[in-house]
């Protein structure tokens, strides 16, 4: 059973007053309100095993139990509130009163059971959260920043995690009304991971069909809370998927889905117009912002253009890292010697993209029995990849699309409050041994040493607007030997004065791990 709205009322209270109580007292009152939403605990029984793969109506008992400790948490933060406003002058205050950050913290427990189940496929969620009737929570007025996160948010693994509908934390953040900031640094998007097991890649795959569903979704529920949203709402971060510091173990090889293109239901054909729904989404929101900290697969799409009026009038600041992928599965980059196997991204279809698509659920629990058997005694089977990131080398038709509609943006009309701007990737190189192989002393691949078997390197550019009299500044990092098409370049060279001494050209930085600010997560 789901705590009871008082269960969670008390908690809270009791966490204030031991706060309150403490000496020396610099502060009174709780500064945030946080819940740890715990799945229910699924038991499976040697006389009543799970089913392998989580059926519809054991999901939605999961959901519903979701559902009812976020509306129990809302009635007792609104109650809170009341107590608090009702406090007379000589009581410690139940909600400090200061004007920093009080946010609302919901974080999202991993799924656990009583005895895990020898089958993967539960391991893995594709089904998202949905908090029911979100119009009738009731209004935080004291809460002004929204984070929903992953309990485990610094950790990249999926494993166990039960992802959160994008419209549903939209839908949360009108039941805020002074809300000031969303932040939420995992939106529980994920690549394909290149597990050696052939096994466990079918247990871990992503459902392409549910993958672009989701991101549709996004960008419905955009439009429908952009009327809703309140107009204290400044900053968003938006983080689709959270970066791994020693990069992402991708097969770049293989061929991505088409996540733009609409599915064969009339409804959906023309919604987006053939735009990338996220992209749009995040355009919209960021009409209205003065800070928006992404991490997304997107298309030019996301930067308005001069034809569709659009402005950003208050943006200041814009973080942008893009994946080196589409998300029409085409590829931003390629190898160093022009490798791209895969031009474009596949269709998606009902029949082999949803679960349980065409797999052989006993074909596979068989081959996952053969590999343990290959594996053991050597280190868990979990930890062997095989992946193949070998793209690092700019194409040229499809980024200096994404640049230039990037400069355009920039411009004094579209974004008159802007102070800095970045557009970003991280590229990886960590090729197959069978590519290795083929680089193996040539100077067409990244600098390496035998010690560090990945290579990271941040590549993309930079502008800060003129401060006083001053021209500004672009700052590009892309390498010795790459440079963007003349228009690109005039089109930032008109951003600070078109005489290119405000232009920068920035070496690369190899490394074996990025730096990552753990701080986001907490």
């Amino acid at each position: 059973m789901a705590p009871s709205q008082d269960a969670i009322l008390n908690s809270l209270l009791e966490g204030i007053r031991a706060y309150n109580a403490r000496i020396p007292r610099l502060y009174v009152g709780t500064d945030s309100f946080d819940l740890d939403a715990e799945m229910p605990l699924l038991l499976n029984l040697p006389s009543a095993p799970l089913a392998c793969r989580e059926p519809l109506a054991e999901f939605e008992a999961v959901n519903a139990h979701f559902s009812a400790q976020v509306h129990a948490f809302f009635n007792a933060v609104h109650i809170l509130e009341d107590m608090a406003d009702k406090q007379s002058s000589d009581e410690l205050d139940l909600i400090r009163q200061d004007e920093n950050l009080r946010p609302v913290v919901i974080r999202i427990v991993d799924q656990s059971f009583d005895i895990y189940l020898d089958c993967w496929h539960r391991t893995f969620h594709t089904r998202r959260l949905t908090v029911k009737n979100p119009d009738s929570l009731p209004l935080l007025n004291r809460g002004t920043q929204l984070r929903v996160v992953p309990y485990q948010a610094y950790s990249s693994d999926m494993a166990n995690m039960r992802p959160v509908s994008l419209r549903t934390l939209l839908e949360l953040a009108t039941r805020l009304p002074h809300l000031r900031e969303l932040n939420c640094p995992w939106l529980w998007e994920r690549l394909p991971i290149t597990f050696t097991s052939r096994a466990l890649r079918r247990f871990a795959r992503v459902w392409e069909g549910p993958w672009r569903d989701e991101r549709a979704e996004f960008g419905r529920g955009v439009r429908h809370v952009m009327p809703l949203l309140p107009s204290s709402l400044t900053k968003v971060r938006l983080w689709f998927w959270t970066p791994n510091p020693r990069g992402d173990e991708a097969d770049q090889a293989a061929q991505m889905p088409d996540l733009v293109r609409a599915s064969s239901s009339p409804s959906s054909t023309n919604e987006f117009d053939g735009m990338d729904p996220v992209s749009l989404g995040l355009r919209d929101l960021g009409s209205r912002l003065e800070e928006l900290d992404i991490c997304a697969l997107i298309t030019p799409d996301l930067f308005p253009s001069g034809g569709d009026g659009l402005s950003w009038p208050q943006m200041r600041h814009l973080k942008v890292e893009f994946y080196p992928c589409s998300p029409d599965g085409s590829w931003y980059f390629s190898g160093p010697r022009g490798e791209d196997p895969h031009a474009t991204g596949f269709v998606i279809t009902r029949e082999e993209h949803y679960p349980p698509g065409l797999e052989d659920d006993d074909e596979t629990h068989a081959l996952y029995s053969d590999e343990q058997d290959e594996y053991w005694g050597d280190e868990d089977i979990y930890d062997h990849r095989q992946p193949d990131m070998f793209r690092t080398l700019p194409i040229a038709e499809r980024i200096n699309t994404l640049l230039l509609a990037f400069a355009s943006s920039l411009q004094q009309q579209k974004m008159p409050s802007l102070q800095d701007a970045e557009l970003f990737t991280w590229l990886t190189w960590r090729p197959s041994e069978e590519r290795a192989q083929e680089y193996e002393g040539s100077d067409d691949a990244p600098p390496s040493t035998d010690d560090e078997e990945t290579i990271l390197f941040r590549w993309g550019v930079r502008y800060d607007a003129p401060k006083g009299d001053g021209k500004g500044k672009v700052t590009w990092q892309v390498g010795e030997d790459w440079r963007p098409e003349d228009e690109i370049i005039r089109a930032f060279e008109d951003l600070v004065g078109g005489d290119g001494e405000n232009m920068e050209w920035k070496a690369f930085e190899f490394m074996g791990e990025r730096e990552r600010d753990l701080d986001v997560y907490i």
